[in-house]
Formats: C-alpha cells, sequence, structure tokens
C-alpha cells in the first residue's frame, strides 16, 4: 500500500507521519531524494538522499523519478524504485506537497490520499511561527502557499483536519485497517 500525505507547510505532517511509523513499525517511510545541502543530524540515505544538481537533473532526463518539485530552490522527488519495490503487503508512506501528490495518484492509481489541513489559517500561521525557523515574510508566503494547496484538498480521498496529532494518527489508523481488509 502506498500512502500519500499531503498538507500546507506548518499543518503537522511529519509529526503525524513519525507517530503513524512509531505505531506501526511495518511501514516504511519514502525516502525522497533532494538537491539541498543536509541539515544538522540529517544522514544520507536515512533522511533523505542527498544528490548533486546535475544528477538529480540527470535521473528526471531518464525518468526515474515517480514525482518530483523545485522547492525554494532545491529539487525534490521520490524515485520510482522505490515505489515500484512496494509489493502488496508491504506499505510505505510518502510525505509530499500537492503537486507531487497528484503525479503519484497518475502513476499508482492504488495509493491512498490523505490531505491534513490545520483547523483554521490562524493555527496554521501560529504553528509556522512556533517552529522559529522562518521570518515573518517566510511565514507570510508559506501562508499563502498554504491557501493555495488546501484548494487540492477535494482531490484526495481522505481529509483530516489535524487538531491533535494522537486523533489524528487514530483516523489514519482506520483508514489503513479499513483498505487492508479489502
Amino acid at each position: 500500500m502506498i500512502i500519500v500525505v499531503s498538507g500546507p507547510g506548518g499543518v503537522g505532517k511529519s509529526t503525524v507521519v513519525a507517530e503513524l511509523l512509531r505505531r506501526h513499525p511495518e511501514i516504511r517511510r519514502s525516502i525522497s531524494a533532494t538537491t539541498r545541502a543536509p541539515r544538522p543530524g540529517e544522514r544520507d540515505g536515512v533522511d533523505y538522499f542527498f544528490v548533486p544538481e546535475q544528477q538529480f537533473t540527470d535521473w528526471i532526463d531518464k525518468g526515474r523519478f515517480a514525482e518530483y518539485a523545485v522547492i525554494r530552490g532545491h529539487y525534490y522527488g521520490t524515485l520510482k524504485s522505490t515505489l515500484d519495490a512496494v509489493s502488496p503487503v508491504d506499505s510505505v508512506v510518502l510525505t509530499i506537497d500537492v503537486q507531487g501528490a497528484s503525479s503519484i495518484k497518475l502513476l499508482y492509481l492504488e495509493a491512498v490520499m490523505i490531505f491534513l489541513k490545520p483547523p483554521d489559517v490562524k493555527e496554521l500561521e501560529h504553528r509556522l511561527e512556533g517552529r522559529g525557523s522562518e521570518t515573518p515574510d517566510e511565514i507570510a508566503e508559506r501562508i499563502r502557499l498554504g491557501q493555495y494547496e488546501m484548494t487540492f484538498a477535494k482531490d484526495y480521498d481522505y481529509m483530516i483536519t489535524n487538531r491533535d496529532i494522537n486523533a489524528t494518527v487514530d483516523i489514519i489508523d482506520v483508514i489503513i485497517r479499513g483498505i487492508s481488509r479489502r
């Protein structure tokens, strides 16, 4: 099963997926490739596959990506080989943007598409400010982008308002169990 989790920046995608993986060690996290430099503590092949831009664009030309995007000047993408290796009894979760999610759904019709949305825009702004990693202008831009991304929620199989991490993961658990029984 391919599980796609998308939503605006600051909605809690990474936190939700981390809790999902804690509860379900049998689910693997898809590791994206990126051209950005590793942040402190990040490891190649664990957090991302860190590759030079020339190699990334070569992989694009060779059709090796299921999806890719340029985000804040850096390439990010999911290798087809990662998803093609998922057997019917395996599960992998991707945390990707709406652009990438639509590409995944075109290639992998069986992918389970989950969109996380914030309770409201004010809460999203509060969460972004709480990170302490972005300037007010960057936060304003992320809010604008988030409002645009939320217009794609209708294209997903499931939309969950992320008010509480545990409740959100409980809902995802129910979705996964329901699909696994089919």
